[in-house]
């Protein structure tokens, strides 16, 4: 098999190179550090490692690129603590999760549950994204999204088809999150950022891919009826500059997330953080028109409700009352 080299500026997470290395011990010892500890054995009388590793962690998921030149085998016991959602950018794994055999290459990942034992094969050329997700966090999700405590373990089928339908657009949310962590001055850079794109990744993994909670989450949900709704508006319409989100609201009202989206589709015709975009327009209106001009700027009362992209609240705010912020802004 002819490698073909592939500059190193243009790998993956380059940034955050942690080795390119050929000693097997230090390889194990590192990786064993980042995702959990394993065997590594080098295949073939031939086999010499060229092994890299870039990792990224946020908070409750770590992001990785690895691979390692040349045939292995890994293998692993049960953790408990973690799914990893294996993606391969070249080449091709064979990957043994309890009873499950999994080949993974062009359009098809691998998501192995935490209670299986795994043993992986990868061939020389075979590099990929390995996704870390903390067990507790995804559990959680999971039972926020429900709005019920969880009466058995999470477990997703082990093979993902990420070349169409949910799965493909799941992987290119992946994509954009590894883009935005291989450049500096980005916003996911942020904490309040990086939390929210982790949340959202877990929860769209959760939907995009056959689990043992697939029913519930795709079954028929109750609408919130209208005194749950009524309460998420008072919580917002009270403290419009809190950090609400969807699942924060649902737990004051006591009602499943997914009731509530559809309580504020029936009875307002709107998701629930665009209620909340609208309160913080109009709060933002009021202050310009209430501010002396040579007091304010229209960038410092967007910033304070939450308007933190310019160019996207005065096109949003022109469409909804008519004229510019900084027009609004003159006039008082």
């Amino acid at each position: 098999m002819v490698r073909v080299e592939v500059p190193e500026a243009s790998l993956p997470l380059a940034r955050h190179e942690l080795f390119h290395c050929g000693d097997p011990e230090y390889v194990r010892e590192v990786c064993g550090r980042v995702l959990c500890p394993h065997t590594l054995e080098v295949l073939g009388q031939a086999g010499r490692l060229d092994a890299r590793m870039h990792s990224v962690r946020l908070r409750d998921m770590s992001v990785n690129y690895v691979g390692y030149g040349c045939d292995v085998r890994i293998r692993y016991a049960p953790q408990d603590t973690f799914f990893a959602v294996l993606i391969p950018l070249t080449g091709r794994a064979e990957i043994r999760c309890g009873p499950d055999r999994v080949l993974v290459g062009a359009g098809q990942a691998s998501v192995l549950s935490p209670t299986d034992p795994v043993t992986m094969r990868w061939t020389a050329d075979c590099t990929q994204l390995v996704l870390r997700m903390e067990r507790a966090s995804l559990e959680a999700r999971l039972s926020d999204l429900l709005g019920v405590p969880l009466r058995r373990p999470l477990r997703f089928a082990p093979s993902m088809d990420i070349g169409s339908g949910y799965g493909r657009s799941w992987r290119r949310a992946v994509d954009l999150l590894v883009t935005e962590l291989d450049r500096p001055g980005t916003l996911i850079e942020q904490p309040v950022v990086a939390d929210r794109f982790e949340w959202t990744l877990m929860s769209a993994l959760l939907v995009a891919h056959a689990n043992n909670y697939s029913s519930m989450l795709t079954g028929d949900v109750a609408v919130a009826p209208s005194r749950a709704v009524s309460i998420a508006l008072e919580w917002m319409e009270s403290h419009p500059q809190w950090r609400h989100t969807t699942a924060s609201l649902a737990r004051e009202a006591d009602v499943t997330e997914r009731s509530l989206q559809l309580g504020f589709r029936k009875h307002l015709n709107m998701r629930p953080m665009e209620y909340l975009r609208e309160i913080r327009l109009r709060r933002v209106h009021d202050q310009l028109r209430a501010a002396q001009s040579d007091a304010v700027t229209v960038t410092a009362v967007a910033a304070e409700w939450g308007f933190l992209h310019t160019g996207r609240f005065a096109a949003t705010y022109q469409r909804r009352f008519g004229e510019k912020p900084s027009e609004t802004l003159r006039r008082s």
